[in-house]
């Protein structure tokens, strides 16, 4: 009863059944480090599983599509979104996931990972370990993907599996099972999460460093100040690196890539939303206003579509795209010199294109005959 914390555990203990007390002898001074971890109540790692459960759940029977388009709007991590001041995403990106058999690999690593580090440090020393380790791998991720939508608890959880190696070097107890043991499922996670959608290594390796500095910190901070601060400073210098990185890299409008793909899987009224809902933001660019066009002309009347791509021009008079999608709108209406004055102008914003300039030639050529 005393070494056995867990309420659950004891009740299964104390019910009359047919094992002899040896078998519960056995069990309750089993010296075998995962096995004593994993029969301790662990309330913090049940929390987070629960979260996690109830909110893919919510997902599934609200939602219904698992889209980059609905996990955008639901909190996934961007980066376009978060330079632009969205930082919640950092932490909300977390906690949701693309697909049952993501949340089950997930909540199946918190489940073993969580426990045996909550069993080690305790309850809130592990939830803290768990959201910077989260942290780390989300700032990793925003330093090097700029045209996706990630979200999960695959970061968090290499997090853990970088607290428990520190733990083994901070002891100084390297048991070969136990290191082989967590190889294996290492190099499992990192195998299975290359074939998932909406999860990248990258967050996984700054998850796992996170882990490992921020374990190492919290023990240095009592046995040796001067290595503490040493890894301070190393936490501190990869933050500020991450930063720069993430807000000087080139952004792409992860809107516009999202209206795309919803239009070559033929989701028009779902592309029609994410344009609105771009415009309502205000994230909406030239690009936006020409698929708006694109998918009015589509769905509506050309008409339309070319009244969109003229009010798109009126708010970016600079559009090399509007006056180019113009100029050949009004080719195909037979109205060249108006095409011509449009590709002009595209020519001018981008000499160099290809497309500008060969509508160029054909519209001239076709003037200089008539």
């Amino acid at each position: 009863d005393k070494l056995l914390p867990n309420i659950a555990i004891k009740t299964v203990f104390n019910r009359q059944n047919k094992q002899t007390k040896t078998f519960y002898k056995n069990r309750a001074l089993n010296t075998n480090p995962v096995e004593k971890h994993m029969v301790k109540f662990s309330p913090v790692t049940y929390a987070l599983i629960a979260i996690n459960v109830i909110i893919w759940l919510l997902m599934f029977l609200i939602l219904n599509r698992f889209s980059d388009f609905k996990l955008l709007d639901v909190g996934g991590l961007v980066h376009f979104n978060v330079v632009h001041g969205e930082w919640y995403r950092l932490i909300t990106s977390i906690f949701l996931h693309f697909n049952f058999e993501h949340i089950l690999m997930n909540m199946l690593s918190l489940f073993i990972f969580g426990k045996i580090v909550e069993s080690i440090v305790g309850h809130w020393r592990m939830l803290a370990i768990y959201i910077i380790s989260g942290l780390f791998g989300n700032f990793a991720s925003l330093s090097f993907n700029t045209d996706t939508v990630s979200v999960g608890a695959s970061g968090t959880i290499f997090g853990l599996i970088g607290a428990i190696f520190a733990f083994m070097y901070i002891s100084q107890r390297f048991d070969r099972k136990v290191i082989g043991q967590l190889l294996i499922v290492l190099v499992i996670l990192i195998g299975l999460s290359l074939f998932m959608h909406n999860v990248n290594i990258v967050a996984h390796i700054g998850g796992f460093v996170g882990g490992v500095l921020i374990t190492l910190i919290g023990y240095y901070f009592k046995e040796n100040r001067t290595r503490f601060w040493i890894l301070l400073i190393i936490i501190l210098i990869l933050f500020i690196a991450a930063q720069i990185r993430i807000f000087t890299i080139k952004e792409d409008n992860i809107y516009n890539t999202i209206i795309k793909n919803e239009m070559k899987d033929n989701n028009y009224k779902e592309a029609k939303e994410m344009v609105q809902q771009t415009i309502e933001k205000k994230y909406a660019d030239d690009e936006t206003y020409y698929l708006k066009g694109l998918i009015i002309a589509t769905i509506d009347s050309k008409a339309e579509g070319v009244a969109t791509w003229e009010r798109g021009l009126s708010y970016f008079p600079n559009s090399g795209i509007l006056n180019y999608e113009l100029a050949i709108a009004n080719r195909s209406l037979d109205d060249n010199e108006k095409a011509l004055k449009y590709i002009k102008k595209a020519l001018k914003i981008d000499p160099s294109n290809d497309d500008y300039v060969n509508l160029h030639k054909e519209l001239s050529d076709q003037d200089d005959e008539s």
